[in-house]
């Protein structure tokens, strides 16, 4: 397949820039400053997903990136974030260019020294708002912050890791914070703590993650979780505004949009990838949800 499109690690990605600086296959951060004609990056090229997150601040030049296919211009102060399985890719304009870029692994993550149950209205909400302008103050106070977990990395500390840990646990909550003067509503205090159905929210967006190009049922979903479909879709509407439905269809039309953009895949083969039972009914599935057939949308 032409313009591959699958998720990169970060391993992968330091093979490839061994230049960049971080921690093992857990973590890699970059604020180099650079002239996009030269900036020869793999990353950038065509669209990826990368097993991890993804926190940019744009310090210098401007960029058209597209998330989960919605593009953005991109210029000073502007922070971008994905979460695990977004689509990304990136088009510099000609020029200087410089971001406090670091990508951290999804295992990595989940042993930060966070609470992931405050943060969790600020993923959700990442899901539509990935991409937001922030003040000079911020822009600089997230930039001391990067700058000390940077120093942290290149240290000789024999603690380092547990150091880095913490400090990234103070960028994130910095974010966070950030974050919720701009969009209150998703971070209310006097939203009632549902730890056990955030966690079944986030085990249901893994599986949808693993299984959409071949699984679509609500049932499938509800059965792996050992909930009955009723309770299972309550649970989802409820943490995440959302019905199972609605994110199992938008996985699967974001996977249909990205094969038939930027594969050599025909509709077809795209159909049958997401294993719908012929491309007619793969066909009307996709126009019903993007108003256009494939063909129009794969030419478009």
């Amino acid at each position: 397949m032409e313009k591959e499109i699958g998720n990169i690690s970060i391993s992968s990605i330091r093979k490839r820039i061994p230049t960049l600086i971080g921690l093992g296959n857990d973590l890699i951060i970059d604020n180099s400053e650079y002239y996009s004609n030269k900036y020869n990056s793999y990353i950038i090229q065509f669209p990826i997903r990368v097993d991890g997150i993804i926190i940019s601040l744009r310090l210098i030049g401007d960029a058209k990136v597209d998330i989960n296919l919605r593009s953005y211009n991109t210029g000073k102060n502007d922070l971008l974030i994905c979460v695990p399985n977004d689509l990304f890719q990136a088009s510099l304009q000609p020029g200087n260019h410089q971001s406090l870029t670091c990508i951290i692994s999804s295992d990595f993550m989940k042993s930060l020294f966070i609470n992931i149950n405050t943060l969790m209205p600020f993923f959700i909400s990442l899901k539509d708002n990935p991409v937001f302008h922030i003040n000079d103050e911020d822009t600089s106070q997230l930039r001391s912050l990067f700058n000390t977990i940077e120093n942290a990395i290149l240290s000789e500390d024999s603690f380092k890791v547990d150091i880095v840990r913490h400090l990234l646990g103070a960028y994130l909550y910095k974010l966070g914070s950030i974050l919720n003067t701009m969009q209150p509503d998703a971070f209310l205090e006097k939203r009632k703590p549902v730890k056990r159905e955030e966690t079944l929210f986030n085990q249901f967006i893994s599986l949808v993650t693993e299984h959409h190009c071949k699984e679509r049922r609500v049932d499938f979903y509800a059965e792996q979780l050992f909930l009955s479909p009723k309770h299972f879709s309550t649970v989802v509407k409820k943490v995440s505004g959302k019905t199972a439905g609605e994110w199992i269809d938008e996985y699967v039309i974001l996977e249909a949009k990205a094969l038939l953009k930027y594969s050599s895949m025909t509709i077809q083969e795209v159909a049958y990838y997401l294993n719908f039972p012929n491309p007619s009914f793969f066909g009307k599935y996709f126009k019903h949800h993007t108003g256009m057939s494939p063909s129009e949308y794969k030419v478009n």
